[in-house]
């Protein structure tokens, strides 16, 4: 769940904030919007300008540290430790906010640690300053998806196995993103508030569940069962939503046993009003009692009526933040009826992996509000390979053969073309191409090409990485 206070930054070596000897006492550039460069001109002869697409420049971020020592010895080697720490750089490196899960690219510019001549202290002070020529915020987990290129004969052969990091979980949710008709794991709430499973609205799967508030004012929701928790447990529970840009006053998710709420907490500064957010809380059941059921419920606004939708609910016990989501078809395996049972997912030890592909598709979901510039890797064998991202119209294609072992990188940000990663080969991708970018929100990718001889089945991979963008 998103939180306001910066917790940890983590800068090379040293880790600042809760314990750390390395207190953040002030922080400026974060969350501010970066100079503008805007493309105005004059209207000769009238009022007002022209004006162009707005960029910005680069990000400057102030960074204040309270620095605690045993003694003024000890203060003194916080402070070179520091000083080590924020040398001159000859590239940007990465600074990591870990309790806010964003990352920053930049160099350090600036650096004041003031020393009183007066007294030996144990406590002292230091102001940073951080450039960021990239202005963006990025999310910590650097996400991928994979498929192998599109065969109308042969298909596609791709392992459905979890790899990211974390221990073994298992999501308690029933019918979590409603592949199935409502049965009793799934429950309407509200009595304004008429329910039905829409296959024109879905973040994962083919159906969400749409929601419509008749009257202003009003409650309307889903409660989801679940693989009853005991008491002393924290059950984290998270489900994406899509609320309209007006109409919606509350939004709530709520921990139950039965019809009695044993928890509720406001996540309406979570959604996005428009797109597809993932909403989020967590509740320890307290002592004699049990949660069985989850729910999402939104309130009408004073105005009138609302419609909104909800899908892939995941709830867990324990852990240190919600899993990403996953059920029997997407990443984990049914523990009994498909659609209708617990799903568990092994242990990872890799990357966090985004939605399969399906016969050369993949979904992938940039979760921040900013378009997200995604890095393409190609392994052959395959011969003029494309790629087509399908809801912005994006295509590349590379007039180039790829034998087995050998791999093309496209970085969508900077264009390179390099062949085994280091050769250049940007003359490779035919005129006229459109570069993927990942729009916040859902990203459909194709990939297509031609099999080689000998080469049945189109073996070829695609491997998509982004993060989550922001500004």
């Amino acid at each position: 769940m998103a939180q306001q206070r910066i917790g940890r930054i983590q800068w090379g070596p040293l880790t600042f904030g809760p314990g750390s000897r390395y207190h953040v006492t002030a922080i400026e550039g974060l969350d501010d919007m970066p100079d503008i460069r805007a493309d105005d001109m004059e209207r000769p002869g009238q009022h007002g300008d022209y004006t162009g697409p707005d960029y910005t420049g680069a990000r400057v971020i102030q960074l204040g540290l309270g620095l605690r020592a045993d003694s003024p010895d000890e203060l003194r080697d916080l402070t070179l430790a520091l000083r080590a720490a924020t040398q001159p750089q000859r590239s940007p490196a990465p600074m990591l906010l870990l309790d806010q899960n964003t990352l920053v690219y930049g160099k350090i510019r600036r650096r004041s640690i003031p020393y009183d001549a007066e007294h030996l202290w144990r406590t002292g002070s230091a102001a940073l300053e951080l450039y960021c020529a990239d202005p963006y915020l990025y999310g910590l987990e650097e996400r991928t998806a994979s498929t192998t290129a599109y065969s109308p004969a042969a298909g596609r052969t791709y392992p459905l196995v979890y790899a990211g990091a974390g221990p073994a979980v298992r999501n308690l949710v029933l019918n979590p993103s409603f592949e199935e008709t409502f049965t009793g794991e799934t429950t309407g709430f509200g009595t304004n508030n008429t329910r039905s499973r829409d296959s024109s609205e879905a973040w994962v799967g083919g159906y969400s569940v749409q929601h419509a508030i008749s009257i202003a004012s009003a409650q309307g929701g889903t409660s989801w069962n679940i693989e009853p928790v005991a008491a002393g447990n924290l059950v984290r529970f998270g489900v994406y939503v899509k609320i309209p840009t007006s109409g919606i006053a509350a939004l709530e998710l709520w921990w139950r046993n039965q019809t009695t709420t044993l928890s509720t907490v406001s996540v309406l500064a979570q959604a996005k009003p428009g797109s597809w957010a993932r909403v989020s809380g967590s509740y320890t059941v307290a002592g004699g009692q049990t949660c069985d059921r989850v729910s999402a419920v939104a309130t009408s606004s004073a105005g009138g009526a609302a419609t909104w939708w909800a899908d892939a609910a995941l709830a867990h016990v324990g852990g240190s933040s919600l899993a990403e989501y996953f059920d029997g078809a997407n990443g984990g395996t049914w523990e009994g009826a498909p659609n209708g049972s617990v799903s568990s997912r092994p242990a990872g030890t890799g990357r966090m992996y985004g939605a399969a592909g399906t016969s050369g598709r993949i979904t992938a979901v940039n979760n921040g509000d900013s378009p997200a510039y995604p890095v393409l890797r190609l392994d052959g064998p395959i011969a003029n390979p494309s790629i087509e991202q399908v809801n912005t119209g994006g295509r590349i294609t590379v007039d180039a053969t790829l034998n087995e072992g050998e791999f093309l990188t496209i970085d969508t940000r900077t264009r390179a073309v390099l062949y085994m990663g280091s050769s250049p080969r940007r003359s490779w991708v035919r005129a006229g191409a459109t570069w993927p970018l990942f729009m916040p929100g859902r990203n459909e990718i194709v990939y297509r090409g031609s099999a080689l001889p000998g080469s049945p089945g189109q073996p070829s991979l695609l491997t998509v990485t982004w993060r989550d963008t922001s500004l």
